[in-house]
């Protein structure tokens, strides 16, 4: 039977891949710290592994692990450079040393990154037509050299790395921007800025799940960078409408571009002068929902035999279901 090691597994990737993997008929070992609230893997039948990744060596591999799935990571565009570095690239260095030193029979190493490392504010982006750089976010920044190292990695001593770099990552159990956006909808803050009318790189949780088994699985792909988005975007506005929707809401008031962006120069400077205010717009954000940004997934379909799920109607329902759960059963402050 085929075994996956799955770090960060209590998190949103993470769980969500256990999730899949068990289904789909793979044992998992989970990567998990001693702290972590494990209540998104209740019911499943993983192996727990201890261990912290920021402290690589003293980390308990499985012996005869074959397959890893690196999911562990910061997310967030507006930690600083330090924060960055230590919980992206120094971890990730630090646990592939630990998988080289250990002698394991690995066969797959898949990264989770992100596709903003090609970019962003454009059509079709792709390695050989990027977007607009998007380097200003350190969280960026240290993913794409996180990948760099992982490419050294693979040419010096043919590490089998494969890198997926997921669009915007939505769907159940994401509580660092699913649930900001549906509780700021029940707060009655307006959620679309313009006209809401322009697509984003949507990656449902499942499709990602998905691609994430063929980048194990597909033979010949180490070394190679795959993006990953649904094939049938959403707009700004599709999203936030439903999620307003299905809370029972209904925005109002359309706040103009300039008016926003005045708004989160405003914020940021705020934030400055008073650093415990957490900002709920910065520049970077209305950046993103005032201008269109879409991946070419076709070398992922064609290589990775990737068929996206693109029922995005449903898979926002699934979200607003789980928040409601979630809040219902107190896991929400």
């Amino acid at each position: 039977m085929n075994r996956v090691l799955i770090t960060g597994a209590n998190g949103f990737v993470g769980s969500n891949l256990c999730r899949w993997f068990r289904g789909r008929g793979w044992e998992v070992d989970a990567l998990v710290r001693e702290s972590s609230d494990l209540h998104f893997l209740d019911g499943l039948d993983v192996r727990l592994i201890r261990g912290d990744l920021r402290f690589s060596d003293r980390i308990d591999l499985p012996a005869g692990t074959t397959h890893i799935i690196h999911a562990a990571s910061l997310v967030s565009d507006t930690a600083g450079d330090e924060d960055c570095s230590r919980n992206i690239f120094d971890m990730t260095r630090s646990f592939v040393r630990r998988i080289i030193a250990s002698g394991l029979p690995l066969q797959r190493f898949v990264y989770i990154s992100t596709a903003l490392a090609i970019g962003f504010d454009g059509r079709d982006i792709s390695e050989e037509r990027r977007g607009r750089p998007a380097t200003f976010v350190p969280y960026v920044r240290h993913k794409i050299r996180t990948e760099n190292e992982l490419r050294d990695q693979h040419a010096v001593r043919r590490f089998p790395v494969v890198i997926l770099r997921p669009g915007d990552v939505f769907g159940p159990n994401d509580r660092v921007t699913c649930a900001r956006v549906l509780q700021t909808s029940e707060q009655g803050i307006p959620l679309v800025a313009g006209r809401g009318r322009l697509r984003f790189g949507y990656c449902y949780i499942g499709n990602l799940c998905q691609a994430s088994e063929l980048a194990l699985v597909t033979p010949g792909i180490e070394g190679r960078a795959y993006t990953v988005t649904n094939r049938v975007l959403p707009t700004w506005r599709d999203f936030f409408h439903a999620m307003q929707d299905g809370l029972g809401k209904r925005q109002k008031v359309y706040v103009p571009v300039f008016l926003a962006r005045v708004l989160a120069a405003a914020s940021g400077a705020a934030g400055v002068v008073l650093p415990l205010v957490k900002d709920k717009i910065n520049t970077y954000r209305i950046r993103r929902v005032t201008t269109e940004t879409t991946y070419d997934i076709s070398k992922t379909i064609a290589e990775l035999g990737y068929a996206p799920d693109d029922d995005f109607e449903r898979q926002f329902a699934e979200i607003v279901a789980w928040y409601k759960t979630e809040r219902a059963r107190g896991w929400l402050a």
